[in-house]
């Protein structure tokens, strides 16, 4: 699971030639022109947010920007490239706005930003304000409740953000050894679960389905696999069923892996492939035990709903990636 990654850089250059330099950068670069939410929206950890702003500018504060770019590129090739390109006589000086990263959190934010805000003397503060404040040692952290290794929208994100005065290059060390210490202080009743997934398919397709399964459970960061392997499930007195099981360690209750299962039992046509059973302390998790205050019909209905959840989930790319598995599947079913 991934608990921490960085967040785009932000870099201000001032300048008279505001047109040239924009040009430029969205001419060279294929750097597109934003407003500042937007670029946050659709940067990733690669990329640079560069706030083009006049000469007289001294702050890293955004509404001084005439004009603001994105370029999905880290910020050293940026600089390097108006340096190859001789564009740098257009530049009169460059600031570097404070670093950014993002950390995951499964529970309570409240009492994992204030742990952070004292560990390591920060602010929480709306965005904008933290980087106008936030100079080229400090570094904002942002936390959500997503997994990180897909892009994160404003939505995602908690409503304020810490500004840490610290580089980012220290606190990116220390939360990458910690911050699972932090995830684990988040949970309501600071506990993982550890469950057992059974995969059952009278076709046969264990490889198929392990692979399915081994790609929705990376790309949705559902926990850390700690054991696979063949076993025997006794279902019924003197007849066991062969199985491939799977020990998951995850943040998730039992119910919330579930779901995930389900989904994957069935098509997009509501068809049944495979058989996805979850144990959790040797008690067998039954789908019926989803909302169990909500009024359910059967269990394929329920499977092609828990399909379609699950399909939102998953970014564009890994989609395609799971309908080429599933590709397999179709062509043998």
């Amino acid at each position: 699971m991934l608990f921490i990654r960085m967040a785009p850089r932000l870099l201000f250059l001032r300048t008279s030639k505001i047109e040239e330099v924009t040009d430029f950068l969205t001419n060279n670069l294929q750097g597109k022109i934003t407003d500042f939410f937007r670029g946050m929206d659709e940067a990733t950890e690669d990329s640079s947010l560069i706030f083009i702003t006049d000469s007289y500018s001294i702050k890293t504060d955004i509404e001084d920007a005439k004009a603001i770019v994105l370029i999905n590129e880290p910020a050293s090739v940026c600089l390097s490239a108006l340096i190859n390109n001789k564009i740098a006589h257009l530049i009169e000086k460059v600031d570097m706005g404070p670093s950014s990263m993002v950390m995951r959190i499964a529970g309570e934010e409240d009492k994992v930003m204030e742990e952070l805000k004292n560990m390591y003397d920060g602010r929480d503060l709306p965005l904008e304000e933290a980087i106008k404040e936030g100079e080229k040692e400090d570094t904002i952290l942002f936390l959500t409740h997503k997994q990180l290794s897909k892009r994160l929208s404003k939505e995602d994100l908690m409503h304020t953000q810490l500004l840490l005065p610290h580089p980012a290059s220290m606190i990116y060390k220390k939360l990458r050894s910690e911050g699972i210490l932090f995830i684990t202080r988040s949970l309501e009743d600071r506990k993982w679960y550890e469950v057992r997934i059974n995969i059952y398919d009278t076709q046969g397709k264990y490889q198929e389905h392990y692979d399915r399964l081994n790609h929705v459970l990376t790309q949705l960061e559902m926990g850390m696999v700690l054991e696979e392997g063949w076993t025997k499930d006794h279902a019924l007195t003197l007849f066991s069923v062969l199985a491939y099981q799977v020990r998951l360690f995850t943040l998730y209750k039992p119910e919330e892996i579930k779901k995930i299962l389900l989904g994957l039992e069935y098509d997009d046509k509501g068809e049944r492939w495979a058989d996805f059973d979850l144990y959790y302390r040797n008690k067998k998790i039954s789908w019926v035990d989803i909302d169990k205050g909500r009024k359910k019909s059967n269990k394929a209905v329920e499977g092609l709903n828990h399909r379609r959840q699950l399909v939102e989930k998953l970014s564009d790319n890994a989609l395609r990636q799971l309908k080429c598995l599933e590709e397999r599947l179709i062509v043998e079913y």
